[in-house]
């Protein structure tokens, strides 16, 4: 109820803020800050992959004057990297290009923030892991890069999905709900309830079997977790890195040779799967909750295909043909 209650809260003010009047734009980024911009946005700066690839979507590339160390679309391979990331960014060469606009996740420290702002450059910083928020920052960046179209055919691609995992999910029984363990990129640290990707595990009709956590990440103990004994066990990768198959296999043999959890439901029905953390994030999150829902409930979603939806979504919004792996399994 309270996830509901903030979600429409920021969707109302998304539609107070942006507001435009003469040559500015105004717009609230996931800090709550008012970032002034002047019009129109011709140079962007990037310190989050998640942000570079919705400036991509919105046919926006070619605004970028500085990107993070990642480099997707394959065409952004000429852009200078300004950063690793948000963490880590080059505050001398940023401040040397004075881009129109940089964009950066939470990684970004408050006091990189305020020296790159005292320079008289305007600083969004948001929350790409939330895929309702990946909408709201969609619709902002239309109208900061007079996209507003293209925003709204994205959003609408998204909300088609978004929608029909919860008509499905709706039919869920809450006795019925599968539960899960999340780990994330490292033996028996859980992502918990209080954890941005919880947000997965509930928009897919699941229970985190790690409640009540005050860390977002804690690291639990084997034997907590098999008197848990969840149904399902889904390891999430870095978003950082590109995958083959053959990581992804791997990542999920580890998992499953566990001695010390032989007896877990999850390993002894092979419900053990692995996603890279790019699916997880941006406008590509509704990926990641697609593998989510049917993972948890195969059944209600053995006609959805995760990779085809992801291979559609790269050629439609960025031109380009799949390539690497971000799911293993692939199909279940």
């Amino acid at each position: 109820m309270m996830r509901d209650i903030v979600l429409a809260f920021s969707i109302c003010l998304c539609l107070l803020i942006p507001l435009c009047s003469g040559g500015t734009i105004s717009v609230i980024d996931y800090t709550g800050k008012q970032v002034d911009l002047s019009l129109p946005v011709n140079r962007t700066i990037s310190l989050s992959n998640m942000g570079t690839e919705i400036i991509c979507a919105l046919n926006s590339g070619k605004s970028l004057v500085g990107r993070p160390n990642s480099v997707f679309p394959s065409n952004l391979d000429k852009v200078e990297v300004v950063g690793e990331n948000s963490r880590s960014p080059d505050l001398e060469r940023i401040v040397e290009l004075h881009p129109d606009l940089l964009i950066a996740d939470g990684m970004l420290s408050d006091d990189n923030r305020k020296e790159i702002e005292d320079a008289g450059i305007p600083v969004i910083v948001e929350k790409f892991t939330d895929p309702s928020r990946a909408i709201i920052i969609t619709k902002y960046m239309g109208q900061v890069l007079a996209k507003e179209e293209r925003a709204q055919e994205i959003v609408d691609y998204v909300q088609k999905y978004e929608d029909l995992i919860d008509k499905r999910i709706a039919a869920v029984k809450p006795d019925e709900k599968t539960r899960v363990f999340v780990e994330w990129n490292q033996a028996y640290r859980a992502a918990s309830t209080s954890s941005g990707y919880n947000n997965f595990i509930e928009k897919a009709g699941g229970v985190n079997i790690v409640g009540n956590a005050s860390v977002q990440y804690p690291t639990i103990d084997p034997e907590w977790l098999l008197q848990q004994d969840p149904s399902v066990i889904i390891r999430l990768l870095s978003s950082t890195k590109d995958y083959t198959e053959e990581n992804l296999q791997k990542e999920h043999d580890e998992i499953s040779g566990r001695s010390e959890l032989s007896s877990l439901e999850a390993i002894r029905d092979g419900r053990i799967y692995v996603l890279s953390g790019i699916v997880v994030g941006g406008i590509r999150s509704v990926i990641g909750e697609l593998y989510f829902a049917k993972w948890l409930y195969p059944e209600q979603f053995k006609d959805i295909d995760p990779e085809s939806v992801h291979k559609e979504m790269l050629e439609k919004f960025y031109g380009q043909e799949m390539t690497g792996s971000y799911a293993y399994p692939s199909s279940s």
